[in-house]
């Protein structure tokens, strides 16, 4: 166990720095937002090229990773939406909004930190297939509930195009692009290019850490415990439970190594952007709530989940 805590303490202790820095006003909030871009526009998306850029192409894919993968997603997201939309009578949109946090983890800011840790070897495999499926399986399904309205006549066209707008400006999906054409055409860029791009690849995983901190100091809270119960059993309890199920005895013949990463992405609490995409729909103070609570509780299912999943070893 304590060599679980010696893994995620670290993450944790970074998020509870930026949390300190903001609450205290040595970091001002409106920082927050720039620094946000920094990581998902030219920090992470950098790691992601290089990553790519330097595997062999064949490499990238493994379908019985992503199936399971986007099996246990899918399961969370549905199991939150019927949940929500016919006992607890949300609105498509509000449901969406809930499925998005009870089944999208926060893989690129807390999972792949994590990931880096727990690992000798990181499968950077493993993590660009978790961001394919999460981006082009979850985003669109949750995006097309969340814009849908109680209007029948809403046009069903612009729906299409605003949800694969989305999808196609994604950085990260951008960057997988790029680095599978850098792949295939050898591209070889100067050392200093690439050793400038290592050096702002290096600083995704800290900043993007201190970033979930910081804008979860003076959240307000304005959530119903039951809200809370629902999406936090989902994202912390089902979905890696479940994931740590399947891999087990759906793909009994996968790489042990991805086996271990698909239940690590999956314990990951939810997404840090959740707050700026509900308040896209007015639900800004609820998702920050809904955050603030799920990442707490992170600390304990992450270590838990990581416990059993070294008492389980994925031998069976």
């Amino acid at each position: 166990m304590l060599t679980i805590l010696n893994i995620t303490a670290p993450i944790f202790l970074l998020i509870l720095v930026g949390y300190l820095i903001v609450k205290s006003g040595i970091m001002p909030r409106e920082a927050l937002p720039g620094m946000s871009r920094y990581v998902l526009f030219l920090a992470l998306p950098l790691l992601v090229f290089q990553k790519i850029s330097q595997m062999d192409i064949r490499q990238i894919v493994d379908a019985d990773y992503m199936l399971v993968y986007g099996i246990g997603c899918l399961a969370a997201f549905v199991l939150v939406y019927i949940i929500s939309r016919y006992l607890q009578q949300d609105s498509v949109s509000f449901a969406g909004l809930k499925s998005l946090g009870g089944s999208f983890p926060n893989s690129a800011f807390i999972g792949f930190p994590i990931l880096l840790q727990y690992f000798d070897s990181p499968p950077t495999q493993a993590f660009v297939m978790t961001m394919l499926v999460e981006n082009i399986l979850l985003f669109p399904i949750a995006f097309a509930l969340m814009e849908t309205t109680d209007d029948r006549s809403a046009d069903m066209k612009q729906l299409v195009v605003t949800v694969t707008t989305r999808v196609l400006k994604n950085p990260i999906i951008i960057a997988v692009c790029a680095g599978v054409v850098a792949s295939l055409t050898g591209l070889v860029l100067p050392q200093f290019v690439d050793h400038g791009m290592s050096l702002l690849a290096s600083s995704a995983a800290p900043v993007a850490l201190i970033i979930i901190g910081g804008s979860l100091a003076g959240v307000a809270f304005s959530i119903k415990f039951r809200d809370v119960l629902l999406i936090s059993g989902a994202k912390l309890v089902f979905q890696p439970l479940l994931m740590l199920l399947l891999v087990i005895f759906l793909v009994p013949d996968l790489d042990p190594v991805l086996k271990q990463a698909a239940v690590i992405f999956a314990a990951a609490p939810m997404m840090s952007m959740f707050p700026i995409i509900g308040g896209q729909y007015g639900h800004q103070t609820w998702c920050s709530g809904v955050l603030l609570m799920t990442t707490v509780m992170a600390f304990v299912s992450v270590t838990l989940m990581l416990a059993l999943l070294e008492w389980a070893a994925l031998a069976v």
